[in-house]
């Protein structure tokens, strides 16, 4: 009987501990570790001796939540914690740290061994020397120095207006109220995600003068390309200190709640205008567009072949079409459907040329796709019609080029009743390619060079328009 029931109890045993558990248990439990802190951040921070790092030679324990980790990619490699009276900055060399160290967890920092320094402007950082600056603690090292402790802890940002911003502490959370974007950097994309480039993004009060601050946003952030809100309303983020001035840095565009009337009684949408109207705004000397409008337009310039300088995208619309020159190289393929906010933005000439001038790449953004149907025109049409036919496409029949043995540069494109010049970049994939001989059909972008013998400029895209 006795060896029935230890059998028994072995079979049972075993089968239980076949089972497969339906969950997994946690990695580590929510606790924190049993460590005290030492000192308080500011205490700690006041060690600082300027931006000359300082080795902590003393057991020094800090604890603070997390307030910014890299989960949106605004922060590269810094994790910022805060406690009831200070904040600081941990320089990382860990990438999607934001797993083990997110928002609202509690760090246990061992000080000893590591560097402390003020940056200048009052923001300091804890981590390495790296000569004379503050380098990254390396992975291997991190787990020595950061010690895990419990998650889920909010953090309540402190509440100010941008009159009162000046005095909050560097690195901690804060709470603006009754804010919006400035007009040029309301509806347009947070940073550059196309070239990769941060941009600052100004934000402004209701008072007059108004109150200004800076908002920095990275251009490799995962939201970068993503619309900045047009409204007034609140905004949470890290404070920082840049040349002694307050600069903000969100954590993510859920931190911003900015749904409310503008300062100005509008709602700061944009209306759109046809391009023709646009046109028509120019003053023959260098102007400011409308504010408030953006245009639309199908993307006739082919950056990929480079016969359009990389800065420049010619769209056209129902109406008419015009040059856009971005303050940097642009993505926007040819047949993109392409909305540009053209609001207090410059209009003027280069060399004839009409352009909407130094355009933030944020202020354009793709809509869709599209396709232009070429005018047919006669040489004589488009000399007589070139100021309102620039920047449209066109296509001359019967055509014949000549003047040079290839399309660099500058050639004549003559039909029966006249001649226009062939133009082509040195830096086009198609330059040093043959001109074809005798009469072909030559589609391309009409522009306009006021100081060529023949200012009227048709510029291929490939030699796919030429047939």
């Amino acid at each position: 009987m006795l060896r029935l029931l230890i059998l028994i109890g072995m079979t049972t045993s075993v089968l239980t501990s076949c089972v497969k558990k339906e969950y997994d248990e946690p990695a580590t439990a929510n606790v924190d570790p049993d460590l005290i802190a030492t000192h308080s951040i500011s205490q700690f921070i006041a060690m600082a001796t300027g931006p000359v790092p300082k080795e902590i030679t003393q057991d020094v324990i800090l604890s603070g939540v997390v307030i910014a980790d890299d989960e949106s990619g605004n922060f590269y490699k810094e994790i910022i914690i805060q406690d009831s009276t200070a904040g600081l900055s941990i320089s990382v060399d860990i990438s999607n740290f934001y797993t083990e160290y997110p928002i609202g967890r509690r760090l246990f920092i061992k000080a000893k061994g590591l560097y402390l320094a003020d940056d200048g402007d009052g923001n300091f950082q804890i981590g390495v020397k790296d000569n004379n600056t503050i380098g990254r603690i390396p992975s291997t090292l991190v787990a020595q120095y950061i010690v895990k402790g419990k998650w889920g802890i909010p953090v309540t940002p402190a509440s100010y207006t941008l009159s009162s911003l000046g005095t909050a502490k560097s690195n901690t959370l804060v709470k603006i109220s009754g804010v919006e974007f400035v007009t040029a950097d309301a509806g347009i994309s947070y940073a550059d995600a196309i070239n990769l480039i941060s941009k600052n993004r100004v934000v402004e009060d209701c008072s007059s003068p108004a109150n200004t601050v800076k908002m920095y946003n990275s251009g490799y952030s995962k939201f970068a390309a993503e619309i900045t809100p047009t409204g007034n309303g609140t905004i949470i983020c890290v404070n920082k200190l840049y040349n002694g001035a307050p600069e903000l840095v969100i954590r993510d565009p859920k931190d911003l709640n900015m749904t409310d009337i503008r300062c100005d009684g509008t709602t700061g949408a944009l209306t759109q205008m046809p391009i023709d109207s646009l046109r028509m705004v120019f003053t023959g000397t260098t102007t400011t567009c409308p504010v408030g409008r953006k245009i639309k337009g199908i993307v006739i310039s082919d950056n990929a072949n480079q016969n359009t300088d990389p800065k420049n995208m010619v769209i056209q619309d129902g109406t008419a079409g015009i040059v856009v020159r971005f303050s940097a190289a642009h993505a926007f393929a040819m047949g993109a459907e392409v909305e540009v906010r053209v609001s207090g933005q410059e209009l003027s000439e280069y060399n004839g040329l009409l352009e909407v001038n130094y355009v933030d790449p944020g202020n354009a953004v793709q809509t869709g796709t599209g396709t232009i149907t070429p005018r047919v025109a006669t040489c004589a049409q488009i000399v007589a019609n070139l100021q309102a036919w620039e920047s449209t496409l066109v296509t001359v029949q019967a055509g014949t080029a000549s003047g040079s043995a290839t399309y660099s540069g500058s050639n004549t494109l003559t039909d029966a009743t006249g001649a226009v010049t062939l133009y082509t970049r040195t830096q086009a994939s198609f330059a040093t390619t043959a001109l074809p001989s005798g009469p072909k059909n030559y589609t391309g972008v009409l522009s306009e060079y006021s100081f060529a013998t023949i200012p009227a400029q048709l510029s291929i895209r490939s030699t796919a328009d030429v047939q």
